[in-house]
C-alpha cells in the first residue's frame, strides 16, 4: 500500500499537480487517496528517500524544490551513473532492449513532452538490471521532468540537448560505448554551463 501510494504522489509531483515547494497536507492527502494515515506516512517517507519531498522539524511534508546550486549537484552526480551505467551495458548485452527503445524515439517529433524526454535516461538506468543505479530513477524524472522544465531559459536549448541523447541511444545500440559515454558526457557538460550562465548559484 506504501509503494502504491508513493507511487501515486510521485506522479501527480511529475505531472506538476503538486508544485514545488507545495505543503503535502496528510490529512487533505488521506482524504484524497482514500488510506490511512500510516501507509500514507510510510509512504512518504519512501519519497523522502528518493528526493522528491522534505520534511521540515515539525514534521510537514512539502514538494522539494530546486536551487541553482543544488541543480547542478544533482547533473554531477547524474552525469557520473549514467556513464558509468554505459560500462555496465557493455557488460549486460543490454543493448537489445535498447535498440526497441530506440524505435520509440521518433514519437518524440510529434511528442516531445517532458516524460517522452527523460525516456532515455530513465531507460538506460534500468537496463542496467542494477538495483543501485535503478534507484536513480525518480530523481532523474524529477530534475528532467519538472526542475528543468520550469527553468525559463530551458525551452530554448531543450532540442539542442536532446540531440546529445540521440547520438548516445544510437551509440549504444551499435555497441559504441565510448561514443555514448562521449555524448552523454557532453549533455551534462552543455547542462551545467547553461545553468551557470543563466542562474545565479547560491549556497
Amino acid at each position: 500500500m506504501a509503494a502504491e501510494t508513493a507511487g501515486l504522489i510521485s506522479e501527480r509531483i511529475f505531472s506538476g499537480w503538486y508544485e514545488q515547494g507545495e505543503q503535502l497536507r496528510q490529512a487533505s492527502l488521506s482524504e484524497q487517496l482514500e488510506v490511512s494515515r500510516t501507509p500514507l506516512r510510510d509512504a512518504l517517507n519512501l519519497l523522502e528517500n528518493d528526493g522528491l519531498i522534505k520534511f521540515d522539524e515539525s514534521g510537514r511534508a512539502t514538494v522539494k524544490a530546486m536551487t541553482s546550486r543544488a541543480l547542478k549537484d544533482a547533473m554531477h552526480y547524474r552525469r557520473m551513473i549514467e556513464t558509468g551505467a554505459c560500462d555496465l551495458l557493455q557488460r549486460n548485452d543490454a543493448a537489445v532492449q535498447l535498440a526497441d527503445f530506440q524505435k520509440s524515439l521518433a514519437s518524440l517529433a510529434s511528442d516531445p513532452s517532458p516524460r517522452n524526454r527523460s525516456r532515455f535516461h530513465t531507460e538506460l538506468l534500468e537496463c542496467t538490471r542494477n538495483d543501485h543505479l535503478r534507484r536513480g530513477v525518480p530523481m532523474v524524472r524529477l530534475t528532467e521532468e519538472v526542475w528543468l522544465p520550469a527553468r525559463p531559459w530551458y525551452r530554448e536549448f531543450e532540442n539542442q540537448l536532446f540531440r546529445f541523447t540521440e547520438v548516445a541511444s544510437e551509440a549504444i545500440v551499435h555497441g559504441s560505448v565510448p561514443d555514448a559515454r562521449r555524448e552523454i558526457k557532453n549533455y551534462f557538460d552543455q547542462l551545467l554551463q547553461l545553468i551557470e550562465n543563466n542562474e545565479r548559484t547560491t549556497l
